[in-house]
């Protein structure tokens, strides 16, 4: 019996003093929630149906309403690959205003399309079906700017795009930071090989899991290595997660 009240008397202190407080609740229309936090202030983007987005403060007030200009038939779609920079600022333009990246796909052809978007609802750059979801920004140190990347097919081929981008301390600093530790791999979606860029952290074996967890695929390499090629035309249609050492990241296979 002490034991069972020395038991419930630690949870209860545990309890009172890691306790979390609901602060706010949203409803939004099955696509996904983004969170953007800067020096100065919060944003939530919250999807609110027919490809209407509301902006909210960090007090959770109503700052904008965004209703993004596309195509009839086309509808949004959260990105699986979900990468950093959802939601951003001074990375596409250098004033103050909020920018996102959504992905659309036509509910009647399939075709994808993928807006860069300010929170005016101007499009700043968009991108059309024959481009992979899967993108990458950095810094480039040579040049100092700013520098966004992201590929297409083109019959067998594959051409990969550097676009260069208005470059400030803030976003050199922004952009370094999310990009620590973080894994990229081309083309995505695949559907025969996975290129993954070494991330030079160690590890010399990388393994794909599907959404069980399970390990489907392993390929060991070395650190001269600079790209793992890795065949996964074996792989069922689907979202899977690769992993080296302590990173991982998911991938689309067709």
């Amino acid at each position: 019996m002490k034991k069972i009240l020395f038991s419930m008397a630690i949870i209860t202190a545990n309890y009172a003093f890691g306790q979390m407080n609901l602060e706010h609740s949203y409803t939004s229309d099955n696509s996904h929630w983004d969170v953007y936090s800067d020096n100065s202030t919060s944003h939530y983007l919250i999807g609110r149906g027919n490809n209407i987005f509301d902006i909210y403060n960090a007090n959770h007030t109503l700052y904008k309403t965004l209703t993004p200009n596309i195509p009839n038939n086309y509808i949004y779609i959260p990105e699986l690959l979900k990468e950093n920079y959802s939601i951003s600022k001074r990375i596409f333009n250098t004033d103050n205003k909020l920018e996102f990246i959504l992905t659309f796909i036509n509910n009647q052809g399939g075709q994808q399309l993928m807006l860069i978007i300010n929170e005016d609802g101007t499009i700043i750059k968009q991108f059309g079906d024959d481009y992979y979801s899967h993108y990458q920004i950095f810094h480039d140190v040579v040049s100092n700017q700013n520098k966004f990347v992201i590929s297409k097919g083109s019959g067998t081929n594959t051409i990969t795009e550097v676009y260069s981008l208005p470059t400030s301390t803030l976003t050199t600093l922004e952009i370094q930071t999310q990009n620590k530790n973080k894994l990229s791999a081309f083309p995505i979606p695949a559907n025969k090989l996975l290129n993954i860029v070494n991330p030079g952290n160690g590890g010399n074996n990388v393994q794909v899991y599907d959404v069980s967890g399970k390990i489907v695929l392993h390929k060991s390499f070395t650190s001269e290595e600079k790209n793992i090629s890795i065949d996964v035309e074996s792989l069922k249609t689907g979202v899977y997660l690769y992993k080296i050492g302590d990173q991982h990241s998911k991938f689309i296979k067709n």
